[in-house]
């Protein structure tokens, strides 16, 4: 069973109901917390696959990581996937969705490694050279690095560009080595 092309079907359907639905945009929301629960807490996976957990158990399990409060639209899907048994994909069933939002919005995900917090005229200068670059939104996710020394790296889909102190010396320990060889 191919669990990739499982999940991105749900997915489908899930965003194709909630356009339908005109609630893609909070639905988008709870995926997106769903999601993070997810990666913040690696027990939660195991969780939901344990038999011992009912249908009623599950359910309350997967409302909760989103909220007490969840459009009746996602309520319904986990419902759906639970009942299907297939609860066990609904990390990759709500990453899944918020890519499919992402590319019906043109909304591009960057991430941007500093050293320091970025001042904020300095990220809404990155974000309109990327809104102008590819005529859509963006998402910027900062991370601090001290190890990069200075500079930046950022990133957005197949695109890496690396101005940082750290990677400017290792190229340079690099020639270096090379030409002493």
């Amino acid at each position: 069973m191919n669990t990739g092309i499982i999940s991105v079907r749900y997915a489908r359907a899930l965003f194709a109901y909630t356009e339908h639905e005109g609630v893609s945009d909070e639905v988008f929301r709870e995926m997106e917390i769903l999601a993070r629960h997810f990666a913040l807490e690696p027990r939660l996976r195991p969780a939901l696959v344990n038999p011992i957990l009912g249908t009623r158990g599950k359910i309350a399990l997967i409302k909760s990581a989103i909220s007490e409060r969840v459009t009746r639209q996602t309520w319904r899907f986990i419902r759906l996937v639970v009942r299907n048994q297939r609860e066990f994909l609904l990390q990759s069933i709500a990453v899944n969705y918020l890519d499919l939002y992402r590319k019906a919005r043109n909304i591009n995900v960057a991430l941007l490694e500093t050293v320091v917090p970025l001042a904020q005229d300095t990220e809404e200068r990155i974000k309109t050279l990327v809104r102008t670059r590819t005529g859509g939104e963006v998402e910027l996710d900062k991370h601090i690095n001290p190890e990069l020394i200075g500079g930046f790296i950022f990133q957005m889909n197949f695109m890496r560009i690396d101005a940082s102190i750290a990677s400017q010396l290792t190229e340079i320990k690099k020639h270096f080595i090379n030409e002493h060889r």
